[in-house]
């Protein structure tokens, strides 16, 4: 058997994982670029721009990880969902004679190809935009004459960063390749998507780390209300608590999708919908928790800068010159922040339209079904509008809930000792209107692209499907 093998899949299987790979990467260098813009400029001026230039790049080096942790989970359940539906032509390979380990092997390489292209074009279009940025900024005036290093050697960093993140994200989507029996090939239909791998593991390890982490989250605001170093104990509890969260995700998933689903109506479509996202949990949780991670990020920074300006602010109300300077800057903080974090969100939606698209796909015999059953192509694409609203109400309403808890409990652990008192939590509602009103958009997005697919089958044809 050759060690080349074929598993590539199709273009719409790979859009998610380029777009990914592409918005990492220019994230990335738009961060260099931009430390490079304000280190060179302020040199020009005489101005020693090294202080802020340090400063941006350990800041934007945090959102940076951020980003690409997000797009490798992205990565990750994408090549999950594809091996799922390749599961049978897997089989096919393994009866005559492929390894699982080269198979595996090969989807990696996959990855890689896929994650050097991304990577590339967020490079192009990153840099592109520099020097567009820079031409115009001189040409106006708001930037100083200068040798601006735009082909800086540092922009290596975030391409190879991206590009090694992506292809070890592939190897561990597509470990259930090792899973796959030759005796599949002559099943009539593809395993389940059914159970996660060693549940009472996965169970006793959330249930572990999300108590330590509610524990040290207690135990932050607690000391926050003497030293502001409590903000350091929240900080691991919130990193306990939300790997908690992400160990146990198959489990909290399936229970608030099926907490939301009853909020949907009791309609055929609504119903079968709802009943898709608790019959298929491994699929429902891949669709849904990049996101939930984004929107908490998201929510997180956002709240708790608020809760910091509002309480800060107040302290300086007897000097409004000074009150004025820094809520101006709060301000722009919080826009910054903000920006930053939504670069991982941004990657959560592409990977939720990317999952719910593929799943169409791998879902021909299923809709043939209803078609066959006197489903129309109208009910049919109703059902997948609103398996789609589902998975993005879930995934926001659990990221804002959990967003507003960890923000609020770092601008308490943070600022207790400056109040001696529990500080309400400031939640920003335009913040969380654009954060809604975005899932409305990925919403309709993925249900157009879906049900689009989903609406063009025809029962005759899906019932043929092997």
């Amino acid at each position: 058997m050759s060690r080349r093998l074929r598993t590539g899949g199709t273009l719409r299987e790979n859009v998610a994982t380029v777009l990914v790979a592409g918005v990492s990467s220019l994230f990335g260098v738009a961060l260099v670029e931009s430390t490079v813009l304000i280190t060179d400029a302020a040199g020009a001026a005489g101005v020693d721009g090294g202080s802020i230039g340090v400063a941006i790049a350990v800041v934007g080096a945090v959102f940076l990880l951020l980003a690409v942790y997000v797009g490798a989970v992205v990565t990750a359940n994408t090549f999950a969902t594809v091996v799922a539906g390749r599961r049978r032509s897997i089989a096919l390979l393994r009866v005559l004679g492929a390894e699982a380990s080269i198979v595996r092997r090969s989807l990696a390489a996959e990855g890689l190809w896929l994650g050097a292209l991304g990577a590339a074009a967020g490079l192009l279009v990153g840099v592109s935009a520099a020097s567009v940025t820079t031409a115009i900024g001189t040409a106006q005036g708001w930037l100083p004459s200068a040798r601006y290093d735009l082909l800086s050697p540092t922009l290596v960093g975030p391409v190879l960063i991206v590009v090694l993140t992506t292809w070890l994200a592939a190897w561990i989507g597509c470990r259930s390749v090792t899973a796959v029996s030759p005796l599949e090939a002559t099943a009539a239909a593809a395993a389940p998507a059914g159970a996660t791998s060693r549940p009472r593991l996965r169970a006793g390890a959330m249930i572990a780390l999300l108590l330590l982490g509610a524990g040290l989250l207690a135990l932050g605001v607690v000391v926050g209300l003497r030293v502001p170093l409590g903000l350091l104990v929240a900080f691991v509890g919130g990193v306990l608590s939300f790997s908690g969260v992400l160990v146990g995700a198959g489990i909290i998933m399936p229970a608030v999708l099926a907490l939301v689903g009853r909020t949907f109506g009791r309609a055929p479509a609504a119903r079968i919908a709802a009943a898709n996202a608790a019959r298929y949990p491994e699929r429902s949780t891949r669709a849904t928790m990049a996101l939930v991670i984004g929107v908490t990020l998201v929510t997180t920074f956002a709240v708790a800068l608020t809760t910091y300006s509002d309480v800060t602010l107040a302290q300086l109300n007897d000097a409004p010159q000074w009150r004025a300077a820094l809520g101006q800057t709060i301000s722009v903080t919080i826009v910054v922040f903000s920006v930053l974090a939504g670069f991982s969100a941004l990657s959560a939606a592409v990977g939720l339209v990317n999952t719910l698209t593929v799943g169409m796909l791998q879902r021909i015999r299923e809709l043939g079904l209803l078609r066959a059953l006197g489903f129309s192509r109208g009910r049919l694409r109703g059902m997948i509008l609103l398996e789609g609203a589902q998975l993005t109400v879930a995934a926001i309403a659990f990221g804002l809930a959990l967003g507003i808890l960890y923000g609020w409990v770092a601008a308490q652990s943070l600022l207790g000792s400056l109040v001696h008192d529990v500080i309400a939590p400031a939640v920003p509602w335009p913040m969380i209107g654009i954060i809604v009103g975005a899932g409305i958009l990925i919403t309709a997005v993925s249900g157009i692209v879906a049900s689009r697919r989903a609406g063009s089958v025809s029962p005759v044809a899906a019932l043929a499907v092997e």
